[in-house]
C-alpha cells in the first residue's frame, strides 16, 4: 500500500512539474509579445544619440584566459553604446593572461585610488591602456570569481555595471537593449538579465556571430533545447511578475549602488550569481523599496557549451552544488509574504521543481519498478500517468522552440525538425543522466569551491 501511494505521488509530481512549466511558458509567451511590441514601436536606437543613456562599466573577471582574452576584449570595444568602460580583473592567473593584455592594449601601470566598498583580495597593480579605448585592468591576488567581480565593481567608475564572462560573444546591440529598462524606469530597475544562447555550430568572424547554427553532437543539441526552455520559456514570465530569481553571472547589468547595498558577490560560492540575485530581492524588500529585476530577451549573447559528457557532468554538478548553497542561505525567504512574489510563488516553485525534483525522480526509479513487479501499482494507471507527464514535457519543449522562432535564429525546416526530435529524445537517457549528476552533487563538502573552468573546444566555425 505504501509503495503504491509513493509511486503515484512520484508520477503526479512529474505531472505537476510539467503543468507548472506550461503555466510559466504561457506567461512568458505573453511577456515576449509585449516585449516585441515595445521593440517595434519604441525608440531604443535613440539611446545611441541621447545624453540620457547612462554610462556603463563592463566588469570582466579573468582567470587563465590567455588564449582568448585579447579577442574577447577587442570584441567588446565595438559595442553599439554611447559611453562605457571595460574593467578586466586578472584574478591571480598562473598563465600569461596579464602579459597578453599588456602587449595587445599597450597597458601602463597607473596609480588610481579605489574606494574599498566591497571586500576582496589585495590588488597588486592597476593598468590603463595607452590606446584610444576606455580599458582598465586590475591585477589582484586569486580569490575566486565572486571576489574578482567585487574588485571590478570597486574599480568601476560608472553607476551601472555589466558583469560577464571573458569568453562570451556579444551581439552588437546587446548592451543597448540591456540598458533600455533602466532608461525607461531608473527609479525601480536594479538589474537586467540577458538572453544567453549556445555558440556551438555558429559561424563566428571578428568576435561576432555571423550565422547562427546548430551543433552536430547530441550532448550539445540537448543543451540548445535546455537553454531555450530556461531562458525564453521561463524567465520572461517570472520577470513580468517581478519574481526572476537568477540574473546570470555570464551576462547581467546591475545598478552599482544596489549591488553594494546587498554586499556584492559572495566569496567562495558555487552559485554567486544566483545568490546575489536573491540578496538583491531580499535587500530591496527589507528596505521597503519599489524595485524590479528584469529579463531582456533582445539582449543576446553567446557562449560555448560543453561538448564532452565529462565536462558537462562537472558543470551540472557545480551548478547544483551552487543551488544547494543558495537554498541553505535563503531558506528563510520561503513562503514569507514580506518577500512578495519571490517568497510566495517563485522561490517555492524553484524549491519544489528544481531542488526537490531530482530527489523525487531518483526515488521513483527505485520504488516504481518494485511496485510494478509486486503488483502494488496498476500497470495501466502507471502508463497513463507516465504518458501524460511525457506529453506535457514534449509540448513544453515545443512551446519553447516556438517562442524562439520569434527571434529568427533557427528558421530552416531542417533545424526545426532537428530540435523537435531532440526535445523528444532527451527524455530517454540525457534527462536521467542529469538527474543522477544532480543527486551526486548533494554529497560534497561545502568548502570545495573553485573557479569551475570549462574545457573549451573551439566549437564554432571561426574565420
Amino acid at each position: 500500500m505504501i509503495l503504491s501511494i509513493a509511486s503515484l505521488v512520484v508520477l503526479v509530481f512529474f505531472i505537476a512539474i510539467e503543468a507548472q512549466t506550461a503555466v510559466v511558458l504561457a506567461m512568458s509567451a505573453r511577456a515576449l509579445r509585449r516585449a516585441k511590441r515595445i521593440t517595434a514601436f519604441g525608440r531604443t536606437h535613440d539611446m545611441l544619440q541621447s545624453d540620457s543613456s547612462p554610462p556603463v562599466s563592463l566588469v570582466v573577471p579573468a582567470y587563465n584566459e590567455a588564449a582568448g582574452i585579447v579577442d574577447s576584449i577587442r570584441s567588446r570595444t565595438i559595442l553599439a553604446y554611447p559611453r562605457f568602460e571595460i574593467v578586466v580583473v586578472n584574478d591571480g592567473s598562473t598563465d600569461d593572461t596579464l602579459e597578453a593584455l599588456i602587449d595587445a592594449f599597450q597597458l601602463r601601470r597607473v596609480d588610481i585610488p579605489i574606494r574599498p566598498q566591497l571586500d576582496h583580495q589585495p590588488i597588486r597593480a592597476i593598468y590603463q591602456s595607452a590606446l584610444p579605448i576606455n580599458l582598465t585592468v586590475v591585477d589582484k591576488e586569486n580569490g575566486g570569481k565572486g571576489d574578482a567581480l567585487n574588485a571590478g565593481i570597486n574599480a568601476a567608475r560608472y553607476p551601472y555595471v555589466l558583469v560577464t564572462d571573458a569568453d562570451m560573444i556579444f551581439e552588437e546591440e546587446s548592451l543597448l537593449h540591456s540598458m533600455r529598462p533602466f532608461v525607461e524606469d531608473r527609479h525601480r530597475t536594479v538589474a537586467v538579465g540577458g538572453n544567453i544562447r549556445p555558440l556551438n555550430g555558429c559561424q563566428v568572424a571578428h568576435g561576432r556571430v555571423e550565422q547562427p547554427g546548430l551543433p552536430i553532437g547530441l550532448t550539445e543539441l540537448v543543451q540548445v533545447v535546455e537553454y531555450q526552455r530556461s531562458f525564453l520559456a521561463a524567465r520572461p514570465g517570472w520577470s513580468e511578475l517581478n519574481g526572476l530569481l537568477l540574473v546570470s553571472g555570464a551576462y547581467g547589468v546591475f545598478r552599482k549602488t544596489a549591488l553594494i547595498e546587498c554586499g556584492g558577490f559572495p566569496e567562495h560560492h558555487l552559485g554567486e550569481d544566483f545568490d546575489v540575485t536573491m540578496r538583491l530581492h531580499r535587500s530591496q524588500r527589507d528596505a521597503g523599496n519599489e524595485y524590479r529585476i528584469v529579463y531582456e530577451p533582445d539582449a543576446v549573447v553567446w557562449t560555448e557549451v560543453p561538448t564532452k559528457r565529462s565536462v558537462l557532468r562537472k558543470q551540472r554538478i557545480r551548478w547544483h552544488r551552487g543551488l544547494l548553497q543558495v537554498v541553505s542561505d535563503h531558506k528563510s525567504m520561503l513562503l514569507r509574504p514580506r518577500y512578495g512574489v519571490v517568497g510566495m510563488a517563485a522561490w517555492p516553485a524553484f524549491f519544489l521543481f528544481e531542488f526537490l525534483a531530482p530527489i523525487v525522480e531518483f526515488v521513483g526509479w527505485i520504488i516504481i519498478p518494485i511496485a510494478l513487479i509486486f503488483g502494488f501499482l496498476n500497470a495501466s494507471t502507471f502508463l497513463w500517468l507516465l504518458l501524460i507527464a511525457f506529453l506535457l514535457g514534449v509540448l513544453n519543449s515545443i512551446g519553447a522552440l516556438a517562442l524562439d522562432e520569434q527571434y529568427g535564429h533557427f528558421n530552416s525546416p531542417r533545424q526545426a525538425v532537428t530540435l523537435l526530435l531532440v526535445a523528444i529524445m532527451e527524455n530517454f537517457g540525457p534527462r536521467q543522466q542529469t538527474v543522477w549528476w544532480r543527486v551526486r552533487a548533494m554529497f560534497w563538502r561545502r568548502g570545495e569551491v573553485e573557479w569551475g573552468d570549462m574545457e573549451r573546444s573551439g566549437v564554432s566555425n571561426i574565420s
